[in-house]
């Protein structure tokens, strides 16, 4: 937000319920379509649910502009999957601007 007036943030959502699964009964950090790489091999990628990065962006002072919950393949989530983003939703994409005063 040091350049511009808003900003385009998407990110695999790491509360989805598969990633939440694969973790609980496999004791191991999962790997999927949308997190490809193991734990100590990731790129530049700095895992979060979508509760945290909403977190962030309260502490940073910024405001969703949109929201767009995906699916596992990347497209919007539809009626019902909609209600607990944190778990159903597989990635996000954020438009995001300064909190207005």
């Amino acid at each position: 937000m040091r350049v511009g007036r808003v900003g385009i943030v998407s990110f695999p959502n790491f509360g989805h319920w598969r990633l939440r699964w694969s973790l609980a009964a496999r004791g191991r950090m999962p790997t999927s379509r949308s997190l490809p790489y193991h734990w100590y091999d990731t790129p530049n990628i700095h895992l979060c649910t979508i509760r945290d990065f909403e977190a962030l962006l309260s502490h940073e002072h910024m405001a969703t502009i949109r929201r767009a919950l995906l699916d596992e393949r990347g497209r919007p989530l539809e009626g019902t999957r909609r209600r607990r983003p944190n778990l159903l939703a597989a990635g996000a994409v954020y438009l995001v601007g300064p909190t207005t005063p």
